[in-house]
């Protein structure tokens, strides 16, 4: 797996953040996670994350829901049970989810996961997938 940073998308990232168990990436349209080998993901580091996220959208007027690129990367793991402490926020930031993985243990653990998610919810292998179904999430809002 690639890091966006080091793909053809690293030109939409607008800042970074470097947090100790792992590196979000602020878009225009989506928040990129890439957590660090062996973390446990949790409702805090979301918390973490929107507080950043936050701060620096509101600082340029850019808040809007955003989708969440989590690109596996490194191997870790997530409590999916998680999303239900979140779902608020979740559905108060959120426009979709997504996991970028093209392991099978990956592949398996984003269909759990995806039982507890309250926002879109896509699996893809690639980046690219992530970005294209990104830019799919967000113009179907400029449609209506």
């Amino acid at each position: 797996m690639i890091s966006i940073e080091k793909s053809a998308h690293a030109t939409l990232i607008l800042k970074k953040l470097v947090m100790p168990w792992g590196t979000i990436y602020l878009l225009k349209d989506a928040v990129v996670s890439e957590l660090n080998y062996g973390v446990v993901g949790t409702a805090d580091h979301v918390y973490e994350v929107l507080e950043a996220a936050l701060a620096f959208y509101e600082k340029h007027d850019v808040v809007k829901k955003r989708v969440w690129i989590a690109n596996r990367t490194e191997k870790y793991s997530i409590k999916p049970v998680e999303w239900i402490n979140m779902k608020r926020i979740a559905v108060k930031y959120l426009k979709g989810y997504c996991v970028v993985d093209n392991t099978r243990i990956g592949i398996l653990n984003a269909l759990l996961e995806s039982k507890f998610v309250p926002v879109n919810f896509k699996s893809v292998k690639t980046l690219d997938q992530a970005v294209v179904w990104t830019q799919q999430l967000m113009s179907d809002d400029k449609d209506r």
